[in-house]
């Protein structure tokens, strides 16, 4: 918690626009991390109003206040031990209904409450008209008209958040009313609760969670000495109403809040149109249509990734200029020497070679965050519910997998939303299948040397890939070591909606800004490991005399140069001898012109020729160097076991630095083909390169779907033995995934090279 300022807390059910309103409040002044002893993402913004300062904590979405999910734990254990100054409670105002229960519970907090009704472009095209004056004496707080994605009513939500401060806490008249006889073992269990002085404040609340039986109430009590006669005050006292009611307590009270909402809705909302046109329910009954649902989801997964490639190409050539540039002059400025080349092949070359593809990323992340604020991201759950019902999970589970497109290890943390542990360890094993951002340049980078023209469908086939191989996974594992069946989920869909810019900006850049923080420091640290492996041994024995045979190479394009200067010579002679007294001084002119241009064509062809032989001489000495390198060494000892996938030592240590991050395969390749280590026009780049290297696109494409499915990075088999809790389900998913990553990379090499296919 932050000590300056006063600490606002944003609450509210998922899909309300509690981030919207977040956003539209804190703006950039935001920061996101972990709540203190749990993995579940805590955000923190700041905001200044009248010379006053906001610090703002969005909690996770939740219902309600009891304790069956860790977010629900969140919440509640932050408004009741945090004393936040005020909570903003976000309602949607097209589903008032639903989000009010939520508010029913914070008013019974007696906490400083403002309600904002948000979403009221929605309730308004649903023909719904609030009286917010009466729905405010009502409830007993402020309410505030908001339209988040557009930032509308924001200066208003903090002017009442101004006022609510200002006068400080407040104690609410408003009262949920509940039937006589609960009533009166409400009022009963108050007394008997100060009484025995087990609570300062918030008594009346505390009776209502007691009766509920409400787990983490009654853990509370129990730990105190002497309680015992007060829980069986308790029970009794349920056993009385459930006699009465015919009714379990929860639901009795569930009941009575719900009774309460709909008699506050009839007194201040009123329908406009007699049946109004839901735009949502419309569009729905193509995009999650049985039939059409899931054919519609891959066609804008293809689309995303063809965006990606084709509209990432023209930032990233001027990046890759740029890079190029930053090199040239360091190799000017800086003394040759090992402290150059760690700077500019080890540093600047290795991040760089990243740097390259942010351009594809920021696209990438860009397109996930219009899809989770129009809302159709939600879909994406509700079409692969049956799927995801065949391997024991249900449509719920999918969205930590869908998480995995940007980054395994918060997807894998997202998992905790699943109520089982079988259901977490189950989302878990399968998460990392889903191609993560991280091995995003490495597409780009494999597919722009080898299958440029099909760039975005190769890469949506990979996506794909990791799909069906995550389902298929879960099906074997549900059916082996971890069988049976998730709980029963009913999944919300929220309402479509007109995503900001600004909103669009914000997600993209909070996504980068992480990706270029691991540029800094990761990606860093494992570009300057490469560097070091490349750099040393410093003497090697190359096989061949590489500095004579480059003489050799010019002084002989140098004879063929000449002897093409003097066959024109000869020419335009013997075209004298001939022709002189024939000709007119026009025809003559002119056929001196035509020599002329076949020799500057054949110089040209000589020039590019002996262009190539050098730039394949250098290629040559470079991979023979470095493959007497300690990198070298490497990748030659561990180029057997993927020797039956095409694999050279290349490929064999760029995956294997691949386990710290899969970006740092990209790194790999850069120092491994000595990318901008001579700021010459010789220097045609990792892909030309690549293209030299031997690769054939049946190997590319095999390397491709090695990346895809092998071990994760660190990062996640970090996250994965936190979440799991267990060492076994740890080791179990990294030798699982490089098995199936082998044999599925054998199959493809082997089956391809019998049938001649992309070889």
């Amino acid at each position: 918690m932050n000590d300056s300022g006063k600490n606002i807390a944003i609450a509210g059910n998922p899909n309300s626009g509690k981030t919207t309103i977040f956003n539209a409040l804190t703006g950039a002044r935001q920061h996101v991390g972990n709540w203190p002893g749990i993995t579940v993402e805590r955000k923190e913004g700041r905001f200044s109003y009248k010379q006053i300062s906001y610090n703002v904590i969005d909690l996770p979405g939740t219902y309600s206040l009891a304790s069956y999910s860790i977010e629900e734990t969140i919440a509640r254990g932050y408004l009741i031990d945090e004393h936040p100054d005020v909570v903003i409670n976000i309602v949607d105002a097209a589903n008032l209904t639903r989000n009010l229960f939520l508010t029913t519970q914070l008013i019974e907090l007696g906490i400083p409450l403002i309600i904002v009704l948000n979403m009221m472009d929605m309730a308004t095209e649903k023909g719904l008209e609030i009286d917010t004056e009466t729905l405010s004496i009502l409830l007993g707080a402020p309410v505030v008209k908001m339209v988040g994605r557009t930032g509308a009513g924001a200066e208003e939500l903090k002017q009442a958040i101004a006022l609510a401060v200002e006068k400080g806490p407040v104690s609410h008249d408003i009262q949920i009313p509940y039937p006589r006889e609960l009533e009166a073992e409400i009022v009963e269990l108050t007394s008997e609760l100060a009484r025995r002085k087990i609570a300062r404040d918030r008594l009346r609340w505390r009776a209502v969670k007691l009766l509920e039986r409400d787990k983490t109430s009654t853990e509370k009590i129990k730990v105190r000495a002497n309680t015992s006669p007060l829980l069986a005050n308790v029970d009794n006292a349920i056993r009385r109403i459930e006699d009465i009611y015919k009714d379990t307590s929860r639901a009795i009270i569930s009941h009575a809040r719900y009774g309460f909402i709909q008699g506050a809705l009839r007194e201040c909302v009123r329908e406009t149109n007699a049946t109004p046109f839901d735009y949502s329910r419309e569009i729905d009954k193509v995009l999650t249509n049985k039939w059409l649902g899931l054919p519609v989801f891959a066609g804008m997964l293809w689309l995303m990734f063809q965006l990606t490639y084709t509209i990432g190409a023209y930032p990233m050539d001027w990046i890759d200029s740029g890079v190029a540039w930053l090199m040239s002059a360091l190799d000017k400025i800086l003394p040759t020497g090992m402290l150059s080349s760690l700077i500019i092949d080890g540093a600047v070359g290795g991040v760089g070679a990243i740097a390259v593809f942010l351009p594809n990323i920021f696209i990438l992340f860009f397109i996930i965050a219009l899809f989770e604020d129009s809302g159709y991201m939600a879909r994406v759950a509700f079409i692969m519910d049956r799927i995801m019902h065949s391997i024991g999970l249900h449509g719920k589970a999918f969205v930590p997998m869908v998480m995995g497109f940007g980054c395994n290890v918060p997807a894998i943390m997202g998992t905790r939303i699943l109520e089982s542990r079988r259901d977490r360890i189950l989302s878990i094993l399968i998460n990392p299948f889903m191609s993560c951002s991280a091995r995003f340049p490495v597409y780009v980078l494999v597919v722009g040397a080898f299958f440029p023209q099909q760039a975005g469908t190769v890469i949506f086939s990979l996506y794909a890939l990791g799909i069906f191989v995550a389902i298929a996974s879960g099906k074997l594992f549900s059916r082996t070591i971890l069988s049976g069946m998730s709980r029963p989920f009913v999944m919300e869909l929220p309402p479509y909606q007109m995503p900001t810019f600004r909103s669009l900006m914000l997600h993209t850049g909070e996504r980068g800004i992480i990706f270029i923080k691991k540029m800094g420091t990761v990606i860093l640290a494992g570009s300057i490991l490469i560097w070091a492996l490349g750099y040393f041994p410093r003497e090697v024995q190359l096989p061949k005399d590489f500095t004579a045979l480059e003489i050799q190479a010019l002084d002989d394009w140098k004879l063929l140069s000449d002897q093409i200067d003097q066959r024109f010579a000869e020419s335009v002679e013997i075209g004298k001898e001939l022709y002189s007294s024939k000709l007119t001084p026009f025809e003559e002119s002119q056929g001196y012109q035509i020599l002329s241009s076949q020799r500057n064509s054949l110089h040209t062809e000589v020039s590019v020729a002996r262009d190539s032989v050098i730039a394949d001489l250098h290629f040559e000495q470079m991979a023979e160097t470095m493959e007497q390198k300690w990198i070298g060494r490497l990748g030659k000892t561990i180029e057997p076991v993927l020797a039956p996938l095409g694999f050279s030592w290349r490929e064999s240590v760029a995956l294997i630095t691949g386990f710290v991050a899969k970006e740092i395969v990209v790194s790999t390749y850069g120092v491994l083909f000595g990318v901008g280590s001579e700021a010459t026009e010789e220097n045609v780049g990792i892909i030309e390169n690549l293209r030299k290297s031997g690769m054939t696109p049946l190997v590319a494409l095999a390397f491709l779907v090695f990346t895809l499915l092998y071990t994760p990075c660190l990062a996640t088999i970090a996250v994965i033995k936190r979440e799991t809790g267990s060492w076994g389900y740890t080791a179990f998913s990294v030798i699982y995934s490089l098995i199936l990553a082998w044999l599925l990379a054998f199959m493809i090499y082997q089956i391809g090279s019998s049938l001649n296919w992309l070889t």
